[in-house]
């Protein structure tokens, strides 16, 4: 019936045993030329991992050779090999299999997705593009480099990573903030970037740095088409770690450390400060100063009894620096979660724990739902956050606890014989120096604490 329409159609002189000759010489013709001394016929399915289902269009050679073929529509293919050989099935997306030929007759393989590098595409606006494709200045840094790196703010692991972008640190402090430049002072009156986690408004330094995925940074003015007058001074843009299919993976991250001061300042010591102030009263025109008369500083032959170097005795050293960081992470085809739980903790190198200090607790869950076949998917990004930061006297020159610390008199101690804080009210020599360490002790300045739920 097939050739009589044919026929009918436009070849009416045509016998049918001709075109039956013809239809056979096109089959040949589609048919891939091999070889047939010492092939085997080797027949199978190609399907993928993800879904099971089979891939047409599936390139399967010999090795070496330009014996090929590829799969039909059920994914579906026929090629005859030399035992001893090897056979590579290919296909865009996914991950090439190559298989030794043996002599069996049939071969049924699963391809997996080729899962996407992250250096390979940018997060921009409301997706991700091929970093080639990108036209704008931007800079990525992989979580994994900022989790490296054991800070406690994640902006303090992408200094010296981020070309383009200067940061640096507003004090020393534990839990202090950063301060981030990426073109300048702007035009909303300050220079601070736009930072969005996971596409919604965040604050960056209260991150886990373990949770992490990526931080891409845009850095032209490009940015504003998308966000508006708020990206004047850059967007910073934060992406959080997503569950992945299969078996359920428990992940800890931690890292314990001291902190110390690389170089100290040297503070004169009671003799050389003595000398410089008998230099001072004589340049004043005073005589030279009675250091023996001062009996509860000195001794009779007018050798100093105490000698403090208040910088030295401020120093905590050996400051604690703590993070520990555990997730649990998994999923189906349909269904993915990460649920993740962290601390961190640093004490101050000034006072130590008691005088400044930073307390974080991070709860994160995000998970994933597909819904009616792949139509609609659903799912949450939920994160918790709790802190205290308690921190000294600092931003003011005259009323700040290193700048008491360093122009106070070393003669005088820092406990009196009671073991209190000595106090420098009614001594033999006041000069309304104060006991700076004693100060720093006792006031407790700018304690915080609160948490956040996004």
């Amino acid at each position: 019936m097939m050739f009589e329409k044919q026929a009918k159609a436009g070849l009416p002189n045509l016998p049918l045993r001709l075109l039956l000759c013809l239809s056979v010489l096109l089959s040949a013709a589609l048919t891939p030329a091999v070889a047939q001394d010492g092939h085997q016929k080797v027949t199978g399915t190609v399907v993928s991992s993800s879904d099971n289902l089979p891939l047409p269009g599936v390139n399967v050679i010999v090795k070496g050779t330009t014996n090929g073929t590829i799969t039909n529509v059920d994914g579906q293919y026929q090629l005859n090999a030399d035992k001893g050989s090897v056979i590579v099935f290919s296909f865009i997306g996914f991950n090439a299999q190559e298989i030794p030929f043996e002599g069996q007759s049939v071969i049924n393989v699963t391809l997996e997705e080729e899962s996407s590098d992250l250096d390979e595409v940018v997060v921009v606006g409301y997706g991700v593009q091929k970093k080639k494709l990108v036209t704008g200045a931007t800079v990525q840094v992989k979580g994994d480099d900022i989790q490296k790196l054991n800070t406690t703010n994640p902006l303090q692991a992408m200094q010296g990573q981020t070309p383009g972008v200067q940061i640096t640190s507003t004090s020393g402090q534990p839990g202090s903030s950063m301060s981030v430049s990426i073109r300048g002072l702007g035009t909303v009156g300050n220079s601070h970037p736009l930072y969005l986690i996971d596409g919604v408004g965040g604050d960056i330094s209260t991150l886990n740095p373990a949770d992490i995925e990526s931080i891409d940074v845009l850095k032209d003015a490009a940015s504003a088409a998308i966000y508006g007058a708020q990206a004047a001074n850059g967007v910073v843009l934060v992406t959080t770690k997503s569950g992945k299919e299969g078996k359920a993976v428990v992940s800890y991250d931690g890292y314990y450390g001291i902190q110390q001061v690389a170089r100290q300042i040297e503070m004169l010591n009671a003799r050389e400060y003595m000398t410089i102030m008998d230099e001072a009263n004589l340049n004043s025109g005073s005589g030279l100063i009675d250091w023996k008369s001062m009996t509860t500083l000195f001794n009779e032959d007018g050798t100093p009894k105490y000698d403090t170097d208040w910088i030295d005795q401020a120093i905590e050293d050996g400051a604690l620096t703590t993070s520990h960081s555990l997730a649990f992470t998994g999923g189906s085809k349909t269904s993915t979660y990460v649920v993740s739980g962290g601390y961190t903790g640093q004490d101050g190198v000034i006072g130590g724990s008691d005088v400044s200090n930073y307390r974080r607790f991070n709860f994160r869950a995000n998970s994933e739902h597909k819904m009616y076949n792949g139509l609609v998917t659903i799912g949450e990004r939920v994160s918790f956050v709790w802190k205290t930061q308690r921190g000294m006297g600092t931003g003011n020159i005259w009323n700040n606890n290193l700048r008491s610390a360093f122009s106070s008199s070393p003669i005088h101690p820092v406990y009196d014989q009671n073991g209190d804080y000595a106090s420098t009210v009614n001594s033999d020599w006041n000069v309304n120096d104060g006991n700076p360490y004693g100060n720093m002790m006792v006031n407790r300045y700018n304690q915080t604490k609160g948490g956040t739920l996004d």
